[in-house]
């Protein structure tokens, strides 16, 4: 099993999720079958070097949201899981050390909620200290047999993840509920 992690915040949550799959080459042929679904679509050519450079929430939510709805029903045409855990910020303020525990302590909670034996891919974060931080932290739990840090735009289950994060946020946010009611079937809160 393979898990994909990304973190997204606002003003009110910090939220670690994960999507828990078979394998990357299910991701990655789904990402394909994704990709080519797309080709119909009417895009200028600088919308196209945008957007296919790294299908990325920001972009999807706001100005591309049918976009993102394929990305969501290719997923939907798998077996996964998502399991979500979520920290609400008491203060104004959230520095980056606290942003660093909570992002250690809520992806415990994921994998210990997990049964079986996975591989963790995270997205990085290009702070070398940090990603050993979780690195060393996370390899201790038992279930895991590999962790490490992968670019978005190289990797496709990031790129799931990091949408199905934006989801869960504009869902808890009250903002836009489409985008997590098409996964909720699949969601778990930790």
């Amino acid at each position: 099993m393979v898990l994909f992690v990304d973190e997204t915040e606002c003003v009110d949550f910090f939220i670690v999720a994960g999507l828990l799959v078979d394998s990357k080459d299910i991701i990655n042929f789904i990402y394909k079958k994704f990709k080519n679904k797309l080709k119909g679509m009417k895009l200028s050519d600088k919308a196209k070097q945008q957007i296919y450079l790294e299908f990325k929430a920001v972009l999807l939510d706001k100005h591309y949201q049918k976009i993102k709805s394929k990305m969501i029903q290719e997923l939907n045409n798998i077996d996964y899981s998502i399991i979500y855990s979520c920290y609400i910020k008491k203060d104004k303020t959230f520095n980056q050390r606290q942003k660093e525990e909570q992002y250690i302590y809520l992806l415990k909670n994921i994998i210990l909620s997990i049964d079986e034996d996975i591989h963790i891919i995270f997205d990085t974060f290009n702070k070398n200290d940090f990603e050993l931080n979780i690195i060393n932290n996370i390899s201790k739990c038992n279930n895991v047999l590999s962790i490490k840090s992968e670019d978005s735009r190289k990797e496709p289950g990031l790129q799931f993840v990091d949408n199905i994060c934006s989801a869960i946020r504009l869902y808890k946010r009250n903002v836009n509920v489409d985008f997590y009611m098409m996964l909720k079937n699949h969601i778990d809160e930790v």
